[in-house]
């Protein structure tokens, strides 16, 4: 779960999130779930498993404005081989105002599929 204050810079020229920033909160938010499951992706990475979003998602329910306090609720919702699947939910006053899901691949330093590590993924599976 990630807390935060929408700031101007978030916004577009109507006061409201402009979409593409979105991605910014799910980033923000994917990276403190996994690191509540105790992946810190700094030590995989120094360690050759890198963590790259395949895909993305995004559905937009509810206009979020400059000023609001939002919440981000990340989870695991899927996972096979080389990639798992995060659902974001982007929550203003309890209300779900946008959610949307990303795809991410694991790989190497040369940036070649691999397989998702047995214990990064035992710690994936604990969310699942």
């Amino acid at each position: 779960m990630y807390h935060t204050r929408i700031y101007y810079q978030d916004t577009d020229a109507g006061g409201v999130v402009y979409f593409a920033n979105y991605l910014r909160l799910f980033e923000k938010s994917w990276f403190e779930h996994l690191l509540s499951l105790g992946i810190s992706l700094p030590d995989w990475e120094k360690a050759g498993t890198f963590v790259m979003v395949k895909s993305v998602r995004l559905d937009l329910k509810e206009k979020v404005h400059y000023g609001d306090e939002i919440e981000v609720r990340t989870s695991i919702v899927g996972m096979k081989n080389a990639q798992f699947s995060m659902q974001h939910e982007v929550l203003k006053e309890g209300r779900v105002a946008a959610e949307g899901e990303t795809l991410m691949v694991c790989v190497d330093g040369s940036g070649k599929l691999k397989r998702i590590p047995g214990e990064f993924k035992k710690r994936l599976h604990a969310d699942f």
